[in-house]
């Protein structure tokens, strides 16, 4: 979510306009042991599958002809485990950054079978020219856990030029090109905690919590564009008019979508599709290779890639990148970057967690394989110098962007680092195989982290300093 943006905070280029925010028809449940190694009697033989009572949502977006306005429906239908007296959608678009870049979204209607009354709003730290960060559809009475309920809803998203967020396009005499992501009010529940209502970010940074949801994507574009987005959908005939692309997700927390001239390769690594569009042809070829190398090296150390497929659109901005499940913003064309988008692939788009409440175990989690594959450790001394607890909220940051990327990022990392070291790099990254193909789909805490390292006495006792485990 944040969603979901990721360069190490403490290089410089990263932090002048850092964007460290963040599928497909099928779901992979491949094995969860290390090669060449036993697992644990506790360790499952392969992913745990999506919970078949996930929400169900039917998503369309029309891209206008200037790139700059996106129409968009949803339907969604959603069974909580508890009951409930409202649905509550999270507004993405308008947080205070992304609004003052031009962007925004407006809710046009709102509605919901067992409804009673008229749709309203909650600031939620929203920029305050905007509708509010947080959508609420109430009930006329309760609603018992395990009912189903529906809810339609319309809106429309203006895209800001040259904005280098989730949200922006191209502003200039050459190529236009648009993308958006998070834009779609998303519903803020989580299993076993209920509505997540927490403020939003102050700065680029992801503060949305969602669940794996089933998800059919439809993105109907001006004829003459190409589309990357979630999912594996394929290329509709050429057409002097709009076209049309369609997926459906299996497993999704979020979706992406870039819309523009891109230069495509289709290719495929290790069993997984992975399309890359770019703005130029040479700047696609030399990407292709950096993600093809991530998604090899991750699946060794991680399991299995967690799709069927990998989208990624480098797009002509400035900034980082911007995970999402199974497709990636390119807004960088490091290979720091691509390592690290695509461990997100495991770290928040299979085995997610609340971005508001605990970001470390994705971001942290996420600069740690990128440390690991590129061989880039954090440098010594940093987890004893640095101040602050890794397992903060993005909200208790207030504006302050360079600590949080430097204590939920660097810290995060470091001390995940030194516990690999105390308990021993074989045995660690066995037990983290484990602790990925147990989680799989689901919506950890801190304590599920600290369950799966429990066997390592020393490692838990580094990050309960570092302040990542209770």
């Amino acid at each position: 979510m944040g969603r979901r943006l990721a360069l190490r905070p403490h290089l410089a280029a990263a932090l002048a306009g850092v964007l460290l925010v963040a599928a497909c028809s099928t779901v992979r449940t491949g094995h969860g042991s290390a090669p060449g190694q036993a697992s644990s009697a506790a360790c499952p033989s392969a992913y745990s599958l999506p919970d078949p009572r996930r929400p169900r949502v039917r998503l369309t977006f029309v891209v206008g002809a200037d790139l700059s306005t996106v129409t968009g429906t949803e339907h969604v239908a959603f069974t909580p485990d508890r009951a409930i007296t409202e649905l509550v959608f999270r507004l993405t678009a308008n947080t205070a950054p992304t609004v003052r870049e031009g962007n925004r979204i407006v809710v046009d209607s709102a509605t919901a079978d067992h409804g009673g009354g008229r749709y309203a709003f909650t600031a939620a730290a929203a920029d305050p020219s905007t509708q509010g960060g947080l959508l609420h559809i109430p009930f006329a009475r309760p609603v018992a856990a395990g009912t189903t309920v529906t809810a339609d809803l319309y809106f429309h998203l203006t895209l800001g030029a040259e904005s280098f967020d989730r949200f922006g396009r191209t502003d200039s005499s050459g190529p236009r090109y648009a993308w958006f992501a998070s834009a779609q009010p998303l519903i803020a529940w989580q299993r076993g905690f209920g509505w997540h209502e927490e403020d939003m970010a102050q700065f680029p940074a992801e503060s949305a919590t969602s669940e794996a949801m089933d998800t059919d994507l439809t993105v109907t574009a001006p004829g003459a564009d190409t589309v990357i987005m979630s999912g594996d959908p394929r290329d509709p005939a050429p057409s002097s008019g709009p076209r049309t692309w369609h997926a459906s997700i299996a497993a999704a927390r979020d979706v992406s979508v870039a819309v523009g001239p891109f230069s495509v390769t289709d290719t495929t690594v290790d069993g997984v599709r992975l399309r890359l569009g770019a703005y130029s042809s040479q700047i696609r070829d030399q990407l292709v290779p950096e993600f093809g190398r991530a998604i090899t090296e991750l699946v060794q150390r991680f399991g299995p890639f967690p799709f069927p497929s990998l989208s990624v659109a480098r797009l002509p901005a400035e900034g980082g990148g911007i995970e999402y499940p199974s497709s990636i913003l390119m807004l960088d064309g490091s290979r720091l970057v691509a390592v690290h988008e695509t461990a997100h692939q495991w770290f928040y788009a299979m085995v997610g967690d609340s971005q508001a409440l605990h970001p470390w175990l994705d971001e942290a989690f996420a600069q740690y394989a990128e440390q690991l594959v590129d061989n880039t450790p954090e440098p010594p001394g940093l987890l004893d110098s640095a101040p602050g607890l890794v397992d903060a909220s993005t909200e208790s940051y207030g504006t302050d962007a360079r600590d949080y990327y430097f204590t939920t990022y660097d810290k995060g990392a470091a001390a995940l680092e030194a516990a690999r070291d105390a308990a021993g790099p074989g045995a660690w990254d066995t037990a983290l195989r484990c602790y990925v193909a147990r989680n799989a789909w689901r919506i950890v805490q801190p304590s599920d982290f600290e369950h799966a390292i429990a066997q390592f006495p020393a490692a838990v006792a580094i990050l309960r300093k570092a302040g990542a485990l209770p």
